[in-house]
């Protein structure tokens, strides 16, 4: 339970910020991590979780801006002799919440498109997932170590989601990218 969280001043202000919002957050985590043979190994973890908001006194609850109702994430590292290893990590997580635009209005002096919104957080953009591949060697040594890797990010080149844009009038909606495939090299030393 959250309770006094910062809100706005439902009559506008000031003050502008007022401490009438509450807040409950749930859910249920499993983690499972297994050597499955003296080379090779893994995890699984999965979150399912909820998070709410309510802003003032009588509102009605709504999903909290960054609510991820699922989190998916398996790993396994399989290690190679004379210290080489790979591995790869697989990502799912549940779209960022939005707040659509539904409509809009044209305001000739100014020329521009002012919208009109949706509920706060009904919607969601496509699901998040990523595989990511890792290839390194280490060398020991009497006092330190060093690390060399190459990543490999969204090894299958998904496009994931991160945000939503409007045309300027509100009719057409879009969405912003992420990163490609990316990849990135490495040195790690330990001492």
């Amino acid at each position: 339970d959250l309770s006094s969280l910062v809100v706005s001043n439902p009559f506008g202000g000031p003050p502008f910020l007022v401490n009438q919002g509450k807040g409950r957050v749930y859910g249920v985590e499993i983690l499972l991590r297994r050597a499955l043979t003296q080379r090779l190994f893994g995890w699984i973890s999965y979150s399912l979780s909820r998070s709410e908001r309510q802003d003032h006194p009588g509102d009605a609850w709504r999903l909290f801006d960054y609510d991820q109702t699922h989190i998916l994430t398996l790993i396994g590292s399989y290690k190679l002799p004379r210290g080489w290893q790979i591995g790869a990590r697989f990502r799912f997580v549940s779209g960022n919440l939005i707040t659509p635009a539904t409509s809009s209005v044209r305001y000739d002096n100014g020329d521009i498109f002012v919208p009109s919104y949706g509920a706060i957080n009904s919607e969601r953009v496509p699901s998040f997932h990523q595989l990511d591949v890792r290839v390194d060697k280490t060398w020991v040594y009497n006092l330190w170590s060093l690390d060399f890797f190459l990543d490999l990010e969204n090894a299958y080149n998904h496009a994931s989601i991160e945000g939503e844009s409007y045309r300027y009038d509100y009719r057409q909606r879009g969405y912003f990218r992420g990163l490609p495939l990316l990849p990135v090299l490495g040195l790690k030393a330990s001492f």
